[in-house]
């Protein structure tokens, strides 16, 4: 099926910025692409007992493998100026898998999932090959995708106020990270509402410029340079982490997790389409399949976390109003680029998480305002608030059970009841499609 142009080419063949500008604008992706990846890195290292040198090689590793996929979707995958990113689900996966393991177990967890991921990946590229995503674009209603944005954004939410309030750092509220956190905050929010032309499109990245100045001013860069980087050019490692491992659990787990994670491609091509005012066909979501499963299969065999196209590029072009593809496409090969560098990756470690969190608070505010609009369009009938109640209260009630509500769970099973996003999201699907399941064709599968 051909690739449709009336909008989709349209939306981003806008005068192309040139000169000064157009390299402040891929810096501005290159910062959006950074600060969407570092954080989980960090997380996932600090999870997993790993020694420093080790979480500075997994930043560069991530480097690579995100710019590199976020470079092979835009080209010949779905062509949408969409980042990668490591997949909440992914995350949640490894995080889970670390709080059961212990001592040397989490080695072997690790090299499990990187046979996990390079199965899951697989699963994917043969499944784009099947003539299903029609099918599945068409259950991606704007009610799916409302329910579905509001609880992304809620899940991540806690994190969000956690990481800015300083708690996360103190294990209580510290008085100056929120200050300065709420200084980022205003410093982009500002600039998107107000600025105009330069300035409006160089919010997110000037808020963590100054926030970054900010936090080592008042000596909170705790995170020093491992200065274990001895080569200025390096080939990230292949299975850094040992030779693949079997584990029918884990495999099960992660072929599970890759499926599941269609529903995240399917939404944020559909939510940066419609930003963009494009119209795109099957095919878009089919490549866009077949590249997740790609970078599924990077994932494992560079071992790191698995991406996913993030929904919250949306936010960030609606936020700073850069829709060209070619300040992206500068933006994502710097990225990619910076993965060869040890010292980068050094480097991109000391950003503190909080100053990360604020930045991006603005891009994800805007995306529960895409929720709710979605959800405005709707006819507020009995069935469609029905419908949004029950998959919003459910999803977001299963976030605040406590781990040890299902820890007697297998944990396949456990990482799959313990996600709200999940839960709700599956069953806002049922609810729409089964249970009041309406004949009459709906406008946005059209």
């Amino acid at each position: 099926m051909s690739e449709p142009k009336s909008h989709s080419d349209q939306a981003l063949r806008e005068p192309a910025p040139r000169g000064t500008m157009l390299w402040l604008q891929s810096v501005q992706w290159m910062v959006f692409l950074l600060a969407n990846t570092i954080a989980a890195p960090i997380v996932v290292g600090a999870a997993f007992d790993l020694p420093a040198g080790d979480v500075s090689s997994l930043v560069q590793r991530i480097l690579l493998v995100s710019g590199g996929m976020t470079l092979l979707q835009v080209l010949v995958g779905h062509r949408l100026p969409l980042i990668e990113g490591a997949a909440g689900m992914w995350w949640a996966l490894f995080l889970t898998l670390a709080a059961v393991a212990t001592g040397g177990d989490k080695g072997a967890v690790l090299r499990q999932l990187e046979m996990g991921m390079i199965i899951a990946g697989v699963v994917l590229v043969l499944l784009s090959l099947l003539p299903l995503m029609g099918r599945l674009r068409d259950l991606f209603t704007p009610l799916v995708t409302g329910v579905y944005l509001i609880l992304l954004v809620v899940s991540l939410s806690g994190s969000f106020f956690k990481g800015m309030l300083g708690i996360t750092r103190t294990g209580g509220i510290d008085g100056t990270v929120v200050l300065m956190s709420l200084g980022v905050i205003l410093i982009v929010l500002m600039l998107s509402l107000k600025g105009r032309g330069l300035w409006r499109s160089m919010g997110p990245l000037i808020g963590i410029v100054i926030g970054w100045a900010l936090f080592a001013a008042f000596g909170y860069l705790d995170r020093e340079a491992t200065g274990e980087a001895t080569h200025w050019f390096a080939l990230p490692q292949l299975f850094a982490w040992g030779t693949p491992i079997w584990d029918t659990g884990i495999v099960l787990t992660s072929v599970l997790t890759g499926v599941i994670l269609i529903s995240n491609v399917v939404a944020s091509i559909l939510v940066v389409a419609r930003t963009l005012g494009q119209e795109i066909s099957s095919d878009t979501y089919r490549r866009g399949l077949r590249g997740n499963g790609i970078g599924s299969v990077l994932s494992g065999m560079f071992a790191t976390i698995g991406p996913v196209p993030l929904s919250v590029s949306a936010g960030f072009i609606s936020t700073t109003g850069i829709r060209s593809k070619r300040p992206f496409l500068i933006g994502a090969t710097m990225v990619a680029l910076s993965g060869l560098f040890p010292i980068i990756g050094d480097f991109f470690a000391t950003l503190p998480s909080e100053v990360a969190y604020a930045a991006l608070f603005v891009p994800f505010a805007q995306m529960m305002g895409f929720g709710i609009r979605d959800l405005m369009s709707l006819e507020p009938s009995p069935r469609n608030l029905q419908v949004i109640g029950f998959s919003l209260m459910v999803g977001i009630g299963v976030m605040f059970l406590p781990p040890s509500a299902i820890a007697t769970l297998d944990p396949w099973l456990r990482n799959l009841v313990a996600n709200g996003i999940l839960v709700g999201l599956l069953l806002c699907l049922f609810l729409e499609h089964v249970v009041f399941r309406e004949r009459v064709k709906n406008p946005a599968s059209e």
